[in-house]
């Protein structure tokens, strides 16, 4: 049977100091270490007791750590929890907050977790408020799981890395499937090649943000180098139409202009910008804007999942693309990631004010 914590005296805030005392008066080097890195110490799970549900469990609270990350990068960050719940033998439920980039005032009045805004939840999925043994995600468990998986959209190496691959495949197909009008959607714009069958080669081009050279980002793949690549994927005679998926509003014309012979399919009804700023931040008055931003984020990573063949520059959604067909258990018949490098400068994504 559980225990019954609510019988557990507890220690008074005086007792706790003194005893805290005692241990600083004799200097306790490994107790005062492991106090000053309990803040830091992905070791350190405080667990709490939210019911009486799920006994020999413990259930691992997945939340979003920032405001400012797009939709696919979330879920590579989402990944590397999935990880560390993986290892340590937690069950996990992803559960994201207001602060998610894709929050949307009124699509929350139908359903309360953004997350599931677009994902399904697994059949046996726990519930956290009713579980007897709760724990919450944070910054430094991730931070760990980077260092050791290293699943990095903007290392090169990583789109071809078996490890990498192997990893997410099962992760994907279980905690992170989306939702069926979401797939639907996504093969649609695709149906006219592929009835026939024919081949689509995926293009995902970045523009916005990007053009600002942020630290650590990748260095922009302007329109004439992505049309460049383009170019050399369809003379391999492998592929039939090419799908675009952008944040750019001009490079659709941009490539019929260079190609004209070449049918460029699109999912027209997405928000984008020729500014350099992120659509992800944008402000509309169109209903549902912030959730219509995630689902057509995720119907375009979704749509180059499905393609034979991918040109893109190194990103989470092409990075992301690649899991998806992955976790399928196919893979890109052509494949090119055009890589400038990553910028090295004083121009962070994020500035604290």
């Amino acid at each position: 049977m559980p225990m019954d914590n609510k019988n557990i005296k507890k220690p008074s805030g005086l007792n706790l100091l003194l005893r805290t005392f005692k241990h600083v008066i004799l200097r306790d080097e490994k107790y005062i270490r492991k106090m000053s890195e309990f803040d830091e110490n992905s070791d350190y799970i405080e667990v709490r007791h939210n019911g009486k549900k799920d006994y020999g469990k413990i259930v691992y609270v997945i939340r979003e750590n920032t405001g400012y990350d797009g939709f696919c990068a979330t879920a590579v960050y989402i990944l590397y929890f999935l990880l560390f719940a993986g290892e340590h033998g937690f069950a996990p439920i992803i559960k994201l907050s207001r602060d998610y980039a894709y929050f949307d005032e009124e699509k929350s009045k139908e359903i309360a977790n953004p997350w599931e805004y677009y994902f399904e939840i697994p059949d046996d999925c726990p519930d956290d408020t009713q579980a007897l043994n709760v724990c919450y995600c944070n910054y430094h468990q991730r931070d760990l799981m980077r260092i050791r998986y290293n699943l990095n959209p903007y290392k090169i190496e990583n789109y071809s890395d078996s490890k990498v691959l192997e990893l997410s495949s099962p992760l994907i197909g279980k905690y992170m499937r989306l939702k069926p009008e979401i797939i639907s959607d996504s093969s649609s714009v695709l149906e006219c090649v592929t009835e026939r069958g024919g081949k689509v080669l995926g293009v995902h081009f970045r523009g916005t943000d990007y053009k600002r050279g942020f630290d650590r980002h990748p260095v922009y793949v302007d329109e004439t180098q992505t049309i460049d690549e383009i170019r050399k994927a369809m003379d391999t005679g492998k592929f039939d139409a090419v799908f675009v998926a952008s944040d750019d509003p001009d490079i659709y014309d941009s490539i019929k202009e260079a190609m004209p012979d070449v049918p460029v399919l699109m999912h027209r009804d997405v928000y984008r910008s020729s500014g350099n700023e992120s659509v992800a931040f944008s402000k509309s008055s169109r209903k549902y804007h912030k959730y219509l931003l995630g689902y057509e984020i995720a119907r375009d990573m979704y749509t180059l999942s499905l393609c034979d063949g991918l040109v893109a520059g190194k990103s989470s959604v092409g990075f992301m693309s690649n899991l998806y067909k992955h976790s399928r258990n196919e893979e890109y018949e052509y494949m090119h990631i055009i890589d400038n490098g990553n910028n090295s400068n004083d121009n962070a994504y994020f500035k604290e004010s």
